[in-house]
């Protein structure tokens, strides 16, 4: 009678651990799940937040984009033909590529140069998606081609005639065209720069 009573006892003590570790798996699995839907909570929220800063980073872009690509339709009209011809006689005049680059006659050529450096490298860094910007900024192929004998004698003779040239000059640029290129040339797929992995 004792032996029956005791197995009981342990039977019972058994059910009761057996309905205590299955209520405490619950309890794991209902808190895990509103954990799982607060963090995909504050994930859409962060996601939305920075969407809306890229927005405004965007929107002050296109601002001054306009406003750049009024200087360089100026500077292919009146700029490019009287400079082209004589870009290393005014560079030596000037002292150097960087002192011409910095003169007067060069003022809209560096800001539009300077407005595609920083966006080539805001792209290339990851501050900006490139596909939002292939979408919204149309880029100057016909003005880059126009001035590239200029940007390459401002390199070459950066710090003075027969110095050492300034390698890179640009090539934030060129990393932004070539982000232009590829994705014009692959319209089936998603806008991407060459060698881009998602």
């Amino acid at each position: 009678m004792a032996f029956r009573a005791q197995h009981t006892m342990i039977t019972y003590w058994q059910k009761v651990v057996g309905m205590a570790t299955g209520l405490s798996v619950i309890v794991g699995v209902a808190m895990s799940v509103s954990h799982l839907a607060a963090l995909v909570k504050d994930s859409k929220r962060a996601n939305a937040s920075t969407r809306l800063q890229a927005l405004q980073q965007i929107h002050s872009i296109l601002k001054e984009d306009e406003a750049i690509r009024i200087r360089a339709r100026h500077f292919l009209r009146r700029g490019v033909p009287d400079i082209e011809p004589h870009v290393v006689d005014l560079i030596r005049e000037a002292g150097s590529g960087e002192d011409f680059y910095f003169s007067a006659t060069m003022k809209d050529y560096a800001a539009v140069h300077y407005h595609y450096e920083q966006l080539g490298a805001l792209v290339k860094l990851g501050y900006i998606e490139f596909p939002l910007v292939f979408e919204v900024i149309p880029f100057p192929d016909a003005y880059m081609k126009a001035v590239q004998p200029i940007r390459d004698a401002l390199a070459e003779n950066w710090r003075g005639i027969g110095q050492r040239p300034m390698t890179g000059f640009g090539s934030d640029i060129d990393y932004l065209k070539d982000c232009f290129e590829h994705s014009r040339s692959h319209r089936d797929a998603p806008a991407e720069c060459p060698g881009q992995q998602d």
